[in-house]
């Protein structure tokens, strides 16, 4: 019988799950340096041989976690001369309309001032060269690269998403000189207008191929020998990809552990209503919003205080977690302690909520633990209220390893009467792995103005499409009201038939997110075709309801679930609901 894995890789845990046709199997095992040790160990607790198993998913929380701490990680960036300081200049945003030092958002970490290199030649705003690559700067920029060992390269040269050639040329001669080194493109990485924005794009994607790619490797190494099914990594859309997705676009997996954990609380909360998710695990709480059964998406995003210009669950990153060090100054409780500050784990340990010595005092444990629940509640009412959500009219569903120990008092914090929990809370991420999709997708670039383009031409693209994926459920379009404008994504269930259908369904988009009708004829970038397919999972046996033992512990399939008096719990097939005892 065909067996199935999903593995979340989290920064003091991996989650291991298993199942087959007839029944569904986790275990925990302490995250450490040797991927593929943690790995074979997984896999030994389970009793996995490699021969049965049909996919291997992974996710892993390390990239996100090092974007949160800003840790940078050696980039090189080549870029038009004239251009190397777009990564630190950015859009001048200011991040606090009242603060009266101005600071830029900028993602300027990502690389250091050293690895940018200045490449002469340039195309005009149409794509037309202008002046061709300078190959001294060429030879400069390998020999900086090669003195300094960098793991990984982004190229981003102006206007390179209309006319890619000196981008490919550039990559050509790095890969000469350094073969197997991870190179990223802007214009495949992010093909679309904005000169900052593909900068962002490129470094990023260059970032977390620096980071990844050798934990990656690791991984694979530590799976059974005689496995030769697919392995499939959670992207940040909340669906599987296949492994080679991560030579030609990585940035999208920076979330994928996040997005699979909201795709478990999205099975949980099922199709009836909208809730809020957060997974708290160790370094980070991640909120997403569930709407229709499945987590809500955007074209681009903020996250982690980086904006991300590629489709994606919409997500906020919370820097709060179980081995979050806590500072205690005056009452006031933050978490960016030292190295020898007590942890949120300290003090869940301390109120018996957490096997271990007890280090604190329980009035310091209980003030830490309640800091906690005010920042995270006060969190997750931000995020719905910027997104046009009623927080106290809408449900909360909180999983993760700490998640379940601290959720009444989240709920409590934003007054409200109730929260579930999924079941195997403390295995969400490999949970939500075992829920999702596999995606098989195609994009195609176009990169002209509908008026230049001909109905038998987008049909020759659709047709093109079609053959390479199958057979398109969804067709996602990216297009703007005139080349150098902001894109927008379309997605199409239907196939259009001419490019008015094209024009037509970009004027419905402008008018429901802008309120005008579109500033220009509409200039089409790409088109992306994928259809989804999903792995049956065996349903979760009902059970009486769980029972709390005299510390208000609730033991769960996959961690424990804290329940103060004056809250009961009941359970249904997918989640434990807590609901709090009004007289």
């Amino acid at each position: 019988m065909s067996t199935h894995l999903a593995v979340d890789f989290g920064a003091s845990f991996a989650d291991f799950v298993a199942w087959d046709g007839q029944g569904l199997c986790s275990c925990k095992v302490p995250t450490g340096p040797d991927i593929a040790a943690v790995t074979r160990q997984g896999v030994a607790a389970l009793g996995l041989a490699g021969p049965a198993l049909e996919t291997v998913r992974m996710v892993t929380t390390a990239p996100l976690n090092a974007l949160l701490d800003r840790a940078g990680a050696g980039v090189a960036l080549l870029t038009t001369r004239g251009f190397a300081d777009t990564l630190r200049l950015g859009r001048q945003n200011r991040v606090s309309l009242y603060d009266p030092v101005a600071r830029s958002p900028a993602p300027s970490f990502l690389v250091e001032p050293d690895d940018i290199h200045e490449i002469g030649g340039r195309n005009d705003a149409s794509g037309a060269e202008v002046t061709p690559l300078d190959a001294g700067d060429i030879d400069a920029a390998i020999a900086a690269i090669r003195a300094r060992g960098n793991p990984a390269v982004a190229v981003c040269l102006l206007f390179s998403h209309l006319a890619p050639a000196h981008e490919l040329a550039l990559a050509e001669r790095l890969r000469a000189a350094f073969p197997g080194l991870a190179i990223s493109l802007s214009h495949v990485v992010d093909p679309a207008p904005r000169e900052y924005d593909r900068t962002v794009s490129a470094a990023l994607d260059a970032w977390v191929a620096a980071r990844a790619t050798a934990d990656l490797a690791a991984f694979r190494a530590g799976l059974p020998d005689g496995f030769a099914g697919d392995l499939l990594l959670g992207e940040g859309r909340g669906v599987l990809v296949p492994e080679g997705s991560f030579a030609r676009q990585r940035a999208v997996l920076l979330t994928g552990a996040p997005a699979a954990a909201a795709r478990a609380g999205a099975a949980a909360v099922g199709g009836t209503q909208d809730a809020l998710v957060i997974d708290i695990g160790s370094q980070s709480a991640d909120i997403a919003l569930v709407r229709g059964g499945d987590p809500v998406a955007v074209d681009y995003g903020r996250y982690a205080g980086v904006d991300i210009r590629a489709p994606m669950v919409d997500m906020v990153s919370v820097p709060l977690g179980g081995a979050r060090r806590v500072r205690v100054e005056a009452g006031a409780v933050t978490f960016d302690g030292e190295a020898d500050a007590p942890t949120l784990d300290d003090a869940l340990t301390a109120l018996g909520r957490l096997p271990g010595p007890m280090s604190l005092a329980r009035a310091e444990a209980q003030q830490i633990v309640s800091a906690a629940a005010a920042q995270l509640a006060m969190a997750l009412i931000r995020f719905a209220t910027r997104r046009n959500v009623d927080p106290a009219r809408t449900g909360l569903y909180v999983m993760g390893g700490t998640g379940p120990l601290i959720a009444t008092e989240i709920a409590t914090a934003m007054g409200l009467g109730a929260v579930t929990v999924p079941r195997a809370p403390a295995v969400a991420g490999a949970m939500g792995l075992a829920m999702a999709p596999r995606r098989t997708e195609a994009t195609a670039r176009v990169d002209r103005a509908l008026d230049d383009l001909t109905d038998a031409a987008l049909a020759d693209q659709l047709d093109r499409l079609d053959a390479e994926v199958g057979w398109a459920q969804v067709l996602t379009l990216t297009l703007s009201a005139r080349a150098q404008m902001h894109p927008v994504q379309l997605a199409l269930t239907a196939r259009p038939g001419t490019v008015a259908e094209v024009r037509a369904a970009l004027s419905r988009a402008y008018a429901d997110q802008f309120g005008v009708a579109p500033p220009g004829p509409g200039h089409l970038f790409a088109i992306r075709a994928h259809r989804d397919a999903r792995t049956a999972l065996p349903p979760l046996a009902r059970r009486d309801a769980p029972k709390r033992d005299a510390l208000g512990l609730v033991a769960t399939e996959a961690g424990a679930i804290h329940l103060p008096d004056g809250w009961r719990i009941a359970e249904d097939t997918a989640a434990h609901v807590l609901t709090k005892v009004t007289l």
